[in-house]
């Protein structure tokens, strides 16, 4: 070890202010949007203990927050000088630098296996210098300091760093942000088990880099346009809306709420990061469902002999009525269809809702039918200048043991065209239906182990007629 007498004796004098963490959070709210994005609403308390300049350092801020959202508001006057957000990383070095020009313990060797602990104030880092009394003490090396305590203005998880003059003091501040990476979405299971019960989930994501702990949780359905600033600093105060909810109601509410809808979790919950987490928030049975096989084709103006064996899609349709056993805002996502057998619960398809309002009509593809098909044989195929006309039979056959309802939807993408005759090709447990002017549905009611055949004729006018020429 050597040491370094200074015939002057050294001392700087540093700037200093108070510095207070501002860490426990309470009344925490959190309201949650489909893209990817959160708005936090919390409040937290601190003591100042002098007036003047205070350094608060406001800790747990997520690593994603919107920087330019964060409005803080304080319950006494206090003014704002500046706002930093960083997070220093733990490590020696750190310590060393928020160590400079103050007291330290360092190991003072007298041997290789033996020291004996000595107190100096450390000067600079590259190389080490410490000052002990009028001596300047160098050779140390930085493992051989020994810190007795964290520095209160290490700053080791994102934080918010303001410089401000407030009174001394207990101090409320209100802090309202936007934060990405978190983000929630429904799930739904329908089980056709006899009940036809749905259950809805939400299902929340945090990837936002902190914890919510003992939060209230809104989460709003609908698209909320973040392209331009959703917060002016100074300028508008976000303020969640009061919900009437019945303490003792253990059921997600729900409102329509500035153009969006707008649920309420009526219990607390901590969102750990990088946790996924889900809430039931709907529990509806005796539901009305309808099971349909499905066609949609186009008609065949082309010429063709005979398509074999099309199978039927599985389509299921219900009405979001109360009348059919919801009448709810079902948020957009997956609904995931389950049926039982001999007791056993078994996967039979699945498809995504949008976002649906009371009162409309709720379809679900969850795949196609094995033992329902159709077979097409074109019979007739005639083109002239005028017009093309075209005429083929459908054969259904309903292999499964069960009655089932079969929907065929024929279109073409033209108004010049003419279906001929068919009101007599559809009978007999069969209805027909127009819809618009070039879309045409027929309807079966199809017996178990049963086939039905019907014929159709179409004739298509040309707007021009082939080969006259076009009046300039």
């Amino acid at each position: 070890m050597k040491k370094i007498l200074l015939s002057v004796f050294l001392a700087s004098t540093l700037f200093s202010q108070e510095t207070t963490k501002i860490q426990k959070s309470e009344n925490l709210s959190l309201t949650i949007y489909n893209n990817n994005l959160a708005m936090i609403n919390e409040e937290r308390s601190l003591n100042i203990k002098k007036d003047g300049t205070q350094k608060l350092i406001y800790e747990g801020i997520p690593s994603s927050v919107i920087f330019e959202s964060i409005i803080p508001y304080f319950s006494k006057p206090t003014t704002l000088y500046s706002q930093n957000y960083h997070y220093d990383i733990l490590s020696l070095n750190k310590l060393l630098e928020k160590h400079i020009n103050k007291e330290i313990i360092y190991k003072d060797y007298t041997d290789e296996y033996t020291f004996k602990r000595e107190k100096a104030i450390l000067l600079s880092l590259n190389p080490i210098l410490l000052q002990k009394n009028e001596e300047i003490i160098s050779g140390i090396k930085a493992t051989d300091i020994i810190f007795s305590k964290l520095p209160s203005d290490l700053i080791t998880k994102p934080s918010l760093v303001w410089k401000t003059t407030s009174k001394k003091g207990e101090q409320k501040i209100k802090l309202n942000y936007l934060t990405r990476n978190i983000s929630w979405k429904s799930d739904y299971i329908l089980n056709l088990d006899g009940t036809n019960s749905l259950n809805g989930w939400i299902s929340i994501q945090n990837n936002s880099g902190t914890v919510y702990n003992n939060a209230n949780i809104y989460v709003i359905a609908g698209d909320v346009k973040t392209n331009r600033p959703m917060v002016r600093k100074g300028t508008q105060r976000y303020e969640m809306a009061s919900m009437d909810t019945m303490a003792s109601s253990p059921k997600v509410a729900q409102k329509s709420f500035s153009g969006y809808h707008l649920y309420t979790i009526p219990f607390k919950e901590t969102i750990n990061n990088n946790e996924k987490k889900q809430i039931n928030f709907i529990n509806k049975s005796a539901l009305k469902v309808q099971s349909k096989a499905t066609s949609n084709n186009g008609i065949y103006f082309h010429r063709f002999s005979k398509i074999k064996a099309q199978n039927f899609n599985h389509k299921l349709e219900l009405n979001n009525t109360k009348e059919a056993g919801l009448g709810l805002a079902l948020p957009t996502g997956t609904v995931r269809v389950y049926k039982k057998d001999e007791g056993i619960s078994h996967f039979i398809g699945e498809d995504r809702i949008k976002h649906t309002s009371k009162n409309e009509e709720i379809s679900l593809h969850i795949g196609k039918f094995f033992d329902i098909t159709q077979d097409v044989t074109q019979l007739f195929n005639k083109k002239t200048r005028e017009s093309v006309r075209t005429k083929y039979s459908r054969l259904i056959e309903n292999k499964t043991d069960k009655a089932r309802l079969v929907e065929i939807t024929e279109k073409v993408y033209s108004n010049n065209i003419k279906n001929i005759d068919a009101s007599n090709t559809c009978a007999n447990n069969c209805t027909f239906k127009k819809e618009g002017l070039n879309s045409y549905t027929y309807t079966i009611k199809l017996k178990a182990q049963s086939k039905y055949k019907f014929v159709v004729d179409y004739e298509l006018f040309y707007s021009q007629p082939l080969g006259q020429k076009i009046k300039s």
